[in-house]
C-alpha cells in the first residue's frame, strides 16, 4: 500500500533545524526501504515545498532539494478530475485544511492507501488515515 508524502514531512526531512527533523530521518529510513510500500508525492506538495523552501533556505537550496525530489518520487498530477473532488472535499470539510490537504486525502483514496507521512495534525482527525510521524 503506498504512502504519501506530504510537504511537512519533505521540510523537516529536508531542515536539520526542524524540530521533527529527527523523527523524519527515522521514518524516511523506512520509506526508503519500502516498508510502507512505494512512496510519492503530488505535483500539490511540489508546489508547497518550493514556496516554503523558498522562504527558509533560498533558492539556491530550494533548486537542490526539487532537483533531488524530482530524480527520486514518483509525482503524480492532479489532474480535472481529482481537482474537482479536492474541491468538494474543501467546501464540505470542517477540518482546517488546505486545498493541497484536501488533494493529499483523494489521492490517497484513488491509490487505496490509507498512509500519509506527515506532521500536521489535522490528518489525525480524517477517518481512515493512518499519519506515518
Amino acid at each position: 500500500m503506498p504512502v504519501l508524502l506530504d510537504t511537512s514531512f519533505i521540510i523537516a526531512f529536508d531542515n536539520e533545524r526542524d524540530v521533527h527533523h529527527k523523527n523524519a530521518a527515522i521514518i524516511w529510513n523506512k520509506i526508503a526501504k519500502m516498508d510502507y510500500g512505494q512512496y510519492f508525492i503530488s505535483d500539490h506538495i511540489f508546489d508547497e515545498v518550493i514556496g516554503v523552501s523558498l522562504r527558509r533556505i533560498g533558492k539556491e537550496k530550494t533548486l537542490g532539494l526539487c532537483n533531488k525530489i524530482i530524480k527520486s518520487i514518483p509525482i503524480i498530477n492532479v489532474d480535472n478530475q481529482l481537482f474537482k473532488e479536492s474541491w468538494n472535499l474543501f467546501k464540505e470539510s470542517n477540518l482546517n485544511l488546505s486545498f493541497t490537504d484536501c488533494t493529499n486525502i483523494i489521492l490517497t483514496r484513488l491509490f487505496k492507501s490509507n498512509k500519509i507521512a506527515s506532521f500536521d495534525e489535522e490528518f489525525n482527525k480524517i477517518k481512515g488515515i493512518e499519519v506515518i510521524k
